[in-house]
C-alpha cells in the first residue's frame, strides 16, 4: 500500500522593499505536505525540513519551497545510515561504501531513489524511510 501525502500550495505576496540591484523574488511560494493528527507513541514526535526546488532559484520572480517529514536528527545514527547506504544499494542505487556516514554518494543515491519517485531532492523525507523499511509505517485512521 503506498501512502501518498496530500499537498498544499500557497502564494504569499512579499511586500517588503528590495535592495537596489538585487535579483531577489517578490513572490514566494510555498508547497506543504498537510498534516493529519494522529495518535503517537509517547515521546515520539514530527520532524520537518523544508527544502528550495529548481536549485534555489527563482523561476519569473517566485522562489518555490516543499516542506516535509523527515526522520528526526536522533534516528540518523551511524546504524541508521549504515541500513541506509544498504537499502539504496539493494535497490540499485548507489550510494558507494556502507561506512555508515552520510557523504556526496549517500546524498546522490536518495536523490536517484525520490526522483524516480517524483520528488528531486537529496533530504531523505519520512516517506522515503518508511518505504525503505528503515522507520515504521505510520497509517492513517480514517
Amino acid at each position: 500500500m503506498r501512502i501518498t501525502p496530500l499537498l498544499l500550495i500557497a502564494m504569499l505576496s512579499v511586500g517588503v522593499p528590495q535592495p537596489a540591484g538585487t535579483d531577489m523574488p517578490q513572490t514566494h511560494r510555498a508547497v506543504m505536505q498537510q498534516a493529519h493528527p494522529e495518535p503517537t507513541a509517547q515521546g515520539a514526535r514530527d520532524c520537518w525540513a523544508r527544502y528550495a526546488v529548481a536549485g534555489g532559484q527563482p523561476q519569473g520572480g517566485t522562489l518555490e519551497e516543499v516542506a516535509f517529514r523527515v526522520p528526526c536528527p536522533e534516528t540518523l545514527t551511524s546504524g541508521f545510515i549504515r541500513n541506509l547506504q544498504g537499502a539504496l544499494g539493494a535497490r540499485g542505487y548507489d550510494a558507494g561504501d556502507v561506512t555508515g556516514q552520510p557523504d556526496a554518494a549517500t546524498r546522490a543515491a536518495i536523490r536517484a531513489f525520490q526522483r524516480a519517485d517524483g520528488f528531486d531532492s537529496p533530504v531523505l523525507t519520512l516517506q522515503t524511510a518508511e518505504r525503505l523499511g528503515l522507520v515504521p509505517m505510520r497509517l492513517s485512521q480514517n
